[in-house]
């Protein structure tokens, strides 16, 4: 099954593309996460042209993950001339928002409702544990009729079990050296036990490419880009 979103980028937080995703839903552009390399990415690839507006999922407020937030929102306040909607459940984004020039926009007339949105019915956010200073979130939501369960960055899967299903397409942290990640080795069994159910796994955020294509070789468990 093809894949219902596409990535901007793969790699872990030092790597040259901070891991993004996007989708076209109803001329509107769906895009998850929104590092530092991300905005310049859109731009190259004319995602931010001949859109109504655009959808953001924050799923924790790492760098690699919010860098060029502020840019896009401003961006879309400026040239789209609609406010950006920012789904997150990260009790840090009105400081993000605020420190980074953002809010002052929110009090201009038909800016504010659509700053940000906690309380949704088309994102439901999973908290995991990535590290302790930051509540961190995964999701699960529908693109174009299918069910995907993004886990942001996490050193487990335990949380999002009960979301995945048959046909789910499943997009996983994965790391060689595990720390504040998934530990791929550690998790192999269950990744593999679940495409055999009929779930479509997408390996992302990865810090040793190579590595992992060894790990997952022989298995029909794929990289994100693939």
């Amino acid at each position: 099954m093809k894949k219902v979103i596409t990535f901007l980028g793969k790699n872990a937080g030092f790597g040259k593309k901070n891991t993004s995703a996007y989708a076209i839903i109803n001329n509107r552009l769906l895009l998850i996460d929104c590092g530092y390399t991300v905005m310049t990415q859109l731009q190259e690839e004319k995602l931010l042209e001949n859109i109504s507006g655009i959808d953001v999922i924050i799923t924790h407020m790492h760098g690699d993950h919010v860098g060029s937030l502020s840019q896009l929102a401003l961006f879309s306040y400026f040239v789209l001339k609609t406010p950006i909607n920012i789904l997150t459940e990260c009790s840090e984004i009105e400081n993000f928002l605020t420190i980074t020039g953002v809010s002052r926009y929110c009090q201009i007339p038909g800016f504010p409702t659509e700053c940000y949105t906690r309380n949704n019915d088309f994102v439901t956010f999973i908290p995991t544990q990535h590290v302790p200073e930051l509540d961190c979130y995964g999701f699960s939501t529908e693109v174009n009729g299918i069910n995907i369960v993004y886990t942001g960055d996490t050193t487990t899967l335990d949380p999002f079990i009960k979301y995945i299903h048959e046909e789910t397409q499943l997009f996983v942290d994965a790391s060689v050296s595990g720390g504040v990640h998934l530990k791929l080795e550690d998790n192999l069994t269950l990744l593999n036990r679940l495409t055999q159910k009929g779930v479509n796994v997408y390996l992302m955020h990865l810090d040793n490419e190579l590595k992992i294509r060894e790990i997952i070789k022989g298995t029909t468990i794929h990289i994100c880009d693939d």
